[in-house]
């Protein structure tokens, strides 16, 4: 069972080296379109998912991810729902609450909300009081392929979106603290520059 953003942007591992920072970095993670995200605010979000992994039931995760790769798609979250913001804008989208819900709920008949909520976790570094902000960025990516690529097939309309998003990004510009790499906008990914500090969480699950 997957729940997934139909962009894969949530994958990798997160460099945490002695880079220097400049003023502009000082503090931040990444900054999309002179929006700066904080390196506290990510580690809030990566302090919130390893919790959640660690009361999960074991059996409905398939892998318990590394601290490293947590804090990656933390990172890269930020920068989509940046982007995102951006579409919205732009392309004057509309996604309410109430199609969030019944989205939500509609995912959540299906494969239950402790199976979804243990997914989104462990794979998507998606808590649990943010679901409902996971959603919205599905339904607002739904809308753009409508917008962009109405009536074509799956494989069309996927790469439709993914060159609108990394035009997108290249055009606002996205900048990552040396710290926790670059960004590549081709891949819709941040890219570490050290892999050797993916050290898994405590195995903790089951215990």
């Amino acid at each position: 069972m997957r729940v997934r953003a139909i962009v894969a942007v949530i994958i990798g591992a997160i460099v945490l080296t002695g880079c220097s920072e400049t003023p502009k970095q000082a503090g931040s993670a990444v900054i999309v379109n002179g929006k700066v995200i904080s390196a506290a605010e990510v580690s809030q979000r990566v302090d919130k998912v390893r919790a959640q992994i660690q009361d999960s039931d074991a059996s409905l995760i398939a892998e318990v991810p590394s601290l490293v790769q947590i804090t990656q798609r933390a990172i890269d979250h930020y920068v989509l729902v940046s982007l995102l913001d951006e579409v919205v804008k732009r392309e004057n989208i509309n996604i309410n609450d109430n199609q969030v819900a019944s989205y939500r709920d509609e995912i959540f008949a299906q494969y239950t909300q402790a199976a979804v909520e243990a997914q989104l976790v462990s794979q998507n570094a998606v808590p649990a009081d943010d679901v409902d902000g996971f959603m919205y960025e599905i339904l607002v990516q739904r809308a753009l392929i409508e917008l962009l690529a109405p009536g074509a097939d799956t494989q069309t309309r996927n790469q439709a979106l993914i060159d609108y998003m990394t035009d997108l990004s290249k055009e606002v510009g996205v900048e990552l603290n040396p710290r926790y790499g670059t960004w590549d906008p081709s891949n819709l990914m941040s890219t570490p520059g050290d892999s050797t500090l993916a050290v898994p969480l405590p195995q903790l699950l089951g215990q």
